[in-house]
């Protein structure tokens, strides 16, 4: 291959970790998004927790483009699109097809959050869509690991450690304070009435 593929490939190669990193780094701080904390702790938490997932999806545009746009990864506009079609390894491609799917349903459900917020159904049902990133974050490890031709490569099998570590992390960490029961208020013993025989 010439110059222009083997860049394109090394495009491809970086912006699908790159994705996968600010992915991971997203779903690790929704993940730790609780009310607990003062306001400008929330408030941050929750800027990073969008920043970072409006550039993981930027980038993994120009992960797919540069996919499509290399001649040797044989995927095609049809297996991109269309999950487990794809002329490479089409499984593992048609995991990060759907992975894609699921990340921009939860982006569109995110940027809703104040539509579904004005009930409480509503509220309910936006935190059950919004908690697929979980599933769109799996497929895409996956998806990376198993599709991508680097993966024996050391460092890289660190970054899929490194963002695998964080996220699950992050949720233990979401579940012990779940589970954390709150402080046992007791009842002050009653004092006797003034005067009382």
């Amino acid at each position: 291959p010439g110059d222009g593929v083997v860049t394109l490939w090394f495009t491809a190669r970086g912006a699908g970790l790159a994705a996968l990193l600010l992915l991971s780094s997203s779903t690790a701080l929704g993940a730790l998004m609780t009310d607990r904390g003062n306001v400008v702790d929330r408030v941050v938490r929750h800027y990073v927790h969008r920043v970072t997932a409006s550039l993981g999806l930027a980038v993994l545009a120009i992960h797919i483009t540069t996919i499509l746009a290399d001649p040797f990864a044989h995927v095609g506009w049809r297996g991109a699109l269309i999950p487990f079609t794809g002329g490479y390894r089409p499984t593992w491609v048609g995991l990060g097809t759907i992975a894609v799917y699921t990340f921009l349903l939860v982006a569109a459900v995110g940027f809703a959050r104040g539509r579904f917020a004005a009930t409480a159904k509503g509220a309910a049902l936006w935190r059950r869509l919004h908690c697929l990133a979980y599933a769109g974050w799996a497929m895409a490890m996956w998806h990376g690991f198993l599709a991508g031709t680097d993966s024996d490569v050391t460092w890289v099998r660190g970054l899929y450690v490194v963002c695998a570590a964080g996220v699950i992390g992050a949720v233990a960490v979401r579940l012990m304070h779940v589970k954390r029961p709150g402080p046992v208020r007791h009842a002050a013993p009653a004092q006797p009435l003034v005067g009382a025989r």
